[in-house]
């Protein structure tokens, strides 16, 4: 995982990159089991990991 020095405001998580592979990390990324990550894609604050949900209450195996 690429991880590039964390960009924060006042401890708030903002991210500036627009490319689909940080959207595509920001709604579902299997590199992690956090539910709730500092945002990849453009914008502030934190974002839902889908894949970890789906894990977590059994959808995925």
């Amino acid at each position: 995982m690429n991880h590039e020095e964390d960009k924060n405001f006042w401890g708030i998580p903002y991210a500036t990159e627009i490319s689909a592979e940080a959207f595509l990390k920001d709604i579902w990324d299997p590199s992690t089991e956090e539910i709730v990550k500092p945002k990849q894609f453009l914008g502030i604050g934190w974002g839902i990991n889908l894949h970890a949900i789906a894990k977590k209450t059994g959808i995925l195996r």
